[in-house]
């Protein structure tokens, strides 16, 4: 199978065997749809989906990200920005989103169906605009939530963290 080097990343192609020309072909947006696997080492890795619409606008579909290494705050934050900036179309997150436009590019990051260990990752990326859109059975935010309301689901999730679940005992007093 072959790998490529392409912007600090080792890309795979997933299903079938791919050749060098194939693979830069589809990470620049053309070609069929493939399922890809990247890795920028010590850093993260995943696997994406690349397609073109008829349109000509590029969708990416984030389905899997692992932050590797050492743990350090914000490398999944650069992550994203990083594979956002590399292809600069919609970029569809699910666990796991949509992220503000940073000017000059089109799209964004829409996460769907977060889960209980990521969704305060996800809500923080809401609130810094780099995710657009995350929808699930814990939440749903776009550009209509109110600040009052994000500050709410924000301090809910961060007690969620903070508080381990309580247990209470009971003496008996039989004799």
């Amino acid at each position: 199978m072959a790998q490529v080097i392409w912007k600090d990343i080792v890309w795979t192609g997933e299903d079938r065997e791919l050749g060098i020309k194939e693979l830069l072909t589809i990470l620049k947006g053309y070609g069929p749809m493939e399922v890809l696997h990247f890795e920028k080492p010590n850093h993260y890795k995943g696997k994406i989906s690349l397609w073109l619409d008829e349109k000509g606008v590029k969708h990416i579909t984030l389905y899997h990200l692992e932050i590797i290494g050492e743990k350090r705050k914000g490398v999944g934050r650069q992550a994203l920005k990083h594979l956002h900036n590399i292809f600069g179309g919609d970029v569809h997150v699910e666990d796991p989103g949509e992220p503000a436009t940073p000017e000059g590019k089109t799209g964004g990051i829409h996460v769907q169906q977060p889960n209980q260990e990521s969704a305060m990752f996800w809500l923080k990326m809401f609130a810094e605009n780099l995710v657009q859109s995350v929808e699930g059975d814990l939440m749903n935010l776009d550009e209509n939530i109110s600040s009052e309301k994000l500050e709410t689901l924000m301090r809910e999730f961060s007690a969620e963290l903070e508080d381990p679940p309580q247990t209470t005992s009971f003496k008996s007093n039989s004799s």
